[in-house]
């Protein structure tokens, strides 16, 4: 049997389409890279906003039409968990809709004799550059926040145990893996659940042993659950990048009261002066939801004003999605139009173009380590990679100009020289 797959989303839905593909391999299954070649076609699909919905559906519709040439189609993921019931009956030529508590079981849906010597972990498929890989910590999210629908999908915080995540660090690094992206709905909270308190240092503090691993990533940390300790113990970590990816989603508290995010302005204020404290070179994410149904000119004024003196490295913004289950959803009813959205969208987008651009430029001129991802599309040549302050796909490149061969999964050491494109830089290997 040959299988092509599509994943949607986010990198902890990739995570899970890895582990799938680990064990349908393990079932025998060749893996292939176009629809043409295959016999079953899986989509992993997003469900968590408007946009992520419709690139899902686009997704699985495109799909459908391979169901003419003899192909099977599976879809699993996010968006079945929320409408399987409405996607069996409006697109009838998907022979499975499979929902999150049955994912892991698609071989055996398929029919497949999975391998004895099966293991979870040690059979997950990589699908990222062999040098760096997501790492889940954790699923599901306790916070009830007024826009979000993850908990009503993937349920409360459930943690991993220490020695698992270990387990699976030390496979990884032992495939060549150097950087590791720890990845979850609540980075900071993880643990609470298992141990009774926050354990993420303690888990840091094993992944740091793993030979191999030079550098571990942190992404989607909370406001509440970070604190000035955690700044500290960041600072002193030899091998935690100073990339901090946190979701502020607004500046103003009678927004973000109206969002139940549990923290207000004050928060963000204390986490940025800690910031400046104990990592001042430290790059930060954040995003931020425009058009939430209270929010009026004013408070979108003000919330432009915040990233203009906030100066986030990086910066994401998503209009307010109206979504069923939702608090916000059956609290509201007067909807910010659409168009009104956009123009929000646009305007933050345009104030942090311009404070990324900056940032940007601060580098010229300093030395950096580079850990090389591949080389450039158009240039084929030509090396490309990422600071610490950089994430994989998501952040910003730099192009990496040499006169000796660099070996993509390796760091090399390059002067910044300038900024392409706003987001990229341009540097010299040394």
């Amino acid at each position: 049997m040959k299988i092509a797959v599509v994943s949607l989303g986010c990198p902890k839905n990739l995570v899970d389409t890895e582990l799938v593909l680990g064990k349908l391999k393990a079932s025998d299954v060749e893996i292939v890279g176009n629809f043409e070649d295959a016999d079953v076609i899986m989509v992993n699909t997003c469900g968590f906003i408007d946009a992520a919905k419709e690139e899902s559906i686009d997704t699985i519709l495109e799909v459908a039409r391979y169901k003419e040439q003899g192909k099977k189609i599976v879809v699993t993921g996010c968006l079945v968990q929320r409408y399987k019931e409405e996607l069996e009956k409006e697109i009838p030529e998907v022979d499975m809709f499979i929902d999150l508590k049955e994912e892991l079981l698609i071989p055996e849906k398929l029919g497949l004799q999975v391998n004895k010597d099966f293991d979870l972990y040690k059979n997950r498929v990589i699908s990222t550059p062999p040098h760096t890989a997501y790492l889940k910590i954790s699923e599901g999210c306790d916070h009830t926040c007024g826009f979000c629908a993850i908990p009503q999908i993937r349920g409360k915080h459930r943690s991993r145990s220490i020695q698992s995540i270990v387990d699976e660090a030390k496979l990884l690094a032992e495939r060549g893996v150097k950087e590791l992206n720890i990845v979850s709905q609540d980075t900071s909270f993880y643990g609470v659940d298992l141990y009774g308190r926050p354990a993420l240092w303690e888990l840091i503090d094993r992944l740091e042993k793993i030979d191999g691993i030079k550098w571990i990533r942190l992404y989607y940390l909370y406001p509440t659950t970070v604190d000035e300790e955690f700044f500290k113990r960041m600072a002193d970590s030899e091998k935690v990048v100073p990339y901090i990816e946190m979701p502020i989603q607004h500046s103003e508290d009678k927004i973000l009261k109206d969002m139940m995010r549990g923290y207000r302005k004050g928060r963000i204020e204390k986490i940025l002066n800690w910031k400046e404290k104990y990592l001042p070179g430290a790059a930060i994410r954040t995003a931020v939801i425009v058009g939430f149904p209270t929010e009026t000119e004013e408070d979108f004024n003000n919330l432009l004003n915040f990233i203009q003196e906030a100066k986030f490295d990086w910066l994401g913004v998503f209009t307010y999605s109206h979504e069923e289950g939702t608090p916000a959803y059956e609290k509201y009813t007067n909807i910010i139009p659409e168009d009104e959205k956009i123009r929000r969208k646009n305007a933050v987008e345009e104030v942090q173009r311009e404070i990324t651009e900056e940032k940007n430029r601060q580098m010229a001129g300093r030395e950096f380590e580079v850990l090389i991802d591949g080389f450039s599309e158009e240039w084929e040549t030509l090396p490309v990679g990422r600071t610490y302050r950089s994430a994989f796909e998501i952040d910003g490149i730099t192009y990496i100009e040499t006169t000796e061969p660099l070996k993509v999964g390796e760091f090399a050491k390059v002067k910044i020289k300038d900024v392409v494109d706003t987001v990229d830089t341009v540097g010299e290997a040394l």
